[in-house]
């Protein structure tokens, strides 16, 4: 008879099983949808009357890029009789300095430029945002984060769809990246990206099912806005949303309105460039994510919500993988069924997953125009990444759902050039990511001298360099 631990580790093992080939199905089913569509640009605006349009430009101590992205939000081709472009100015450094400077200059060159300030942060983004929205008139509402540079047709590119369907709410445009090639960790952040614009949201928006706005490089129509109650409702969100797009998005489309992905529309972006501030920035998302499920629940009951959850128990599920991994690896216990089988299945889930991610992001390279070869490559660095994550995101996730989302963090944007003056907060949880990390070493280290090569191998590459990729990174690289 089975010992019981050995049931339930081989349990455990069978729901992660199940999840990964969930996930290796899921990303293979949208990936080969996704290759064998061309990105097609949207028409632009016909000849006649241009509505009124507001840019919002939401800043927060960006010194190094808004300059940039106000001087190209004043160069949009939009008659400027119809186009007001308001700078939401919540920063407490020199940011405000430059940004009265270039804005006094742009006003001078006839350009319908103005910066608004407010006492406090309360809502954080969106708070700005909404206070944005209710000082201005423009029938469209752009939103450009500080670290955007549109091209001039961008309005004339989003808008159309707009006025063609009055049951859209937004459109979103996908971001392109200045500084894509600047290392590894912005290759990889590329490449995740390019799959939830080219392939997921892309797949979403054409089967007509609810997709999110992702924040920045997009176009609201005033009326969704309204609907929805605002960009934030001061009193009911608590300090303020995470992650205002995803909680602005869930109510929209509760008031019936939806989003549209336009992939054919690219704006160059800036990625985090150290390690320390994508975690910063996917712990925020994440957090704000499980926000926005604690109140959708708590509003309307929506089985949706839970599946919304299982989205992200993968991330709990990886962080107990991490304790039952090691003695299943040197055979302290024995899962049932036979170490044998179990390292069989390991084998084929993982080739399983590996072919799904290729398929799905080399769908997203192919779309871009590149060859999809390189996602093969990047496939192994994705999973290890997951796992390196794993902790910070549980518990972010997991404290966004019980209400303690926290402060919002911006992140940190430096334009290419020097960024000293800015960091990423220090997470405590780096020193136990880290520290994980070079236990893991030590695992796979046991797991080859018992001749467990292939078991050592996973266990260094994907769980010990993912852990140190993460943990050790955000230590060092903020």
């Amino acid at each position: 008879m089975a010992n019981p631990l050995d049931v339930v580790i081989g349990a455990a093992e069978v729901a992660l099983w199940l999840l990964l080939l969930g996930a290796a199905a899921h990303l293979a089913r949208s990936g080969m949808w996704a290759w064998r569509r061309r990105v097609e640009a949207p028409p632009r605006m016909a000849d006649g009357a241009h509505p009124r349009v507001t840019v919002l430009l939401p800043i927060r101590n960006e010194r190094y890029v808004v300059e940039r992205t106000l001087r190209a939000a004043c160069a949009l081709s939009w008659p400027r009789a119809e186009l007001e472009i308001r700078v939401l100015d919540d920063s407490d450094d020199d940011t405000s300095t430059l940004l009265d400077r270039v804005a006094a200059e742009l006003r001078g060159e006839g350009a319908p430029v103005a910066v608004l300030r407010r006492g406090d942060r309360r809502g954080f983004k969106a708070g700005a945002l909404e206070q944005g929205l209710r000082a201005t008139t423009g029938a469209y509402v752009c939103v450009l984060d500080a670290d955007c540079i549109p091209p001039p047709d961008l309005l004339e590119r989003l808008i159309p769809p707009l006025l063609a369907d009055p049951r859209l709410g937004f459109t979103q445009a996908r971001w392109d990246y200045e500084n894509e090639r600047a290392g590894l960790l912005t290759r990889v952040q590329a490449l995740i990206l390019d799959g939830l614009f080219l392939v997921e949201q892309s797949r979403q928006s054409a089967l007509g099912r609810p997709v999110q706005f992702n924040g920045t490089c997009g176009v609201w129509r005033r009326a969704a806005l309204e609907a929805a109650g605002g960009f934030w409702r001061e009193g009911t969100d608590g300090p303020g949303p995470l992650t205002e797009d995803l909680e602005l998005s869930a109510r929209a489309e509760l008031a019936g309105y939806r989003g549209d992905i336009l992939p054919g529309v690219a704006v160059a972006t800036e990625l985090p460039g150290r390690v320390a501030s994508f975690r910063s920035q996917q712990k925020r998302w994440v957090a704000g994510a499980g926000q926005v499920l604690r109140d959708r629940w708590r509003r309307t009951g929506r089985a949706g919500a839970l599946l919304h959850l299982l989205r992200h128990a993968r991330q709990q599920l990886l962080v107990v993988a991490t304790l039952w991994l090691p003695a299943t690896a040197l055979d302290w216990v024995r899962p049932f069924p036979s170490s044998a089988a179990t390292l069989g299945v390991w084998i084929a889930t993982l080739s399983l997953l590996h072919l799904g991610l290729f398929l799905y992001y080399g769908a997203a390279l192919r779309r871009r125009g590149r060859s999809p070869i390189p996602a093969l490559g990047y496939a192994p660095l994705l999973v290890a990444l997951s796992v390196g994550l794993c902790i910070a995101l549980s518990a972010a996730y997991l404290g966004g759902v019980l209400g303690r989302g926290g402060e919002f963090v911006r992140t940190v944007k430096t334009g290419g050039g020097p960024d000293r003056g800015y960091r990423a907060p220090l997470d405590p949880l780096a020193f136990v990511e880290a520290a994980v990390g070079v236990a893991y070493v030590g695992v796979a280290g046991l797991a080859f001298a018992r001749g467990s090569v292939l078991a050592g191998a996973a266990l260094l590459f994907w769980v010990a360099g993912g852990y140190l990729w993460i943990g050790l990174g955000s230590l060092v690289d903020r």
